[in-house]
């Protein structure tokens, strides 16, 4: 099947998917920091500040206040669809290249998707 095609050598992968690829000793290392960064520039996040917020299985959102709200009107005028495929971008790096966030994201999608609030 090779033989068919034409094919050419481009050297080691840098960038497959949104993912920057590096060849290190021990293997690849993947990162989706500037996708990240496109991310949080597309949506007017590119100055917020990061916070450790783990989460974990036994957390129960009946118990737990509801969020501080950050510039509620910004929000009100995101349409379903640009929350969707915010949400969908998260779920990618989450899978991709960050899966200690997947279970986060996971849950924030299911939640908020059909109603961002």
């Amino acid at each position: 099947m090779m033989s068919s095609l034409s094919t050419k050598d481009l050297g080691d992968v840098r960038k497959f998917l949104g993912m920057r690829v590096e060849l290190n000793s021990d293997g690849y290392l993947l990162s989706q920091q500037i996708s990240i960064e496109d991310l949080l520039q597309q949506h007017g996040l590119a100055d917020a500040n990061g916070v450790c917020g783990p989460i974990g299985e036994e957390c129960n959102e009946a118990e737990v206040p509801p969020p501080v709200a950050i510039e509620i009107e910004y929000w009100r005028r995101v349409a379903v669809r640009d929350f969707q495929s915010l949400v969908g971008t998260l779920l990618w790096i989450a899978c991709c290249t960050r899966p200690d966030t997947n279970f986060a994201v996971h849950k924030e999608a299911t939640r908020q998707t059909h109603q961002p609030s």
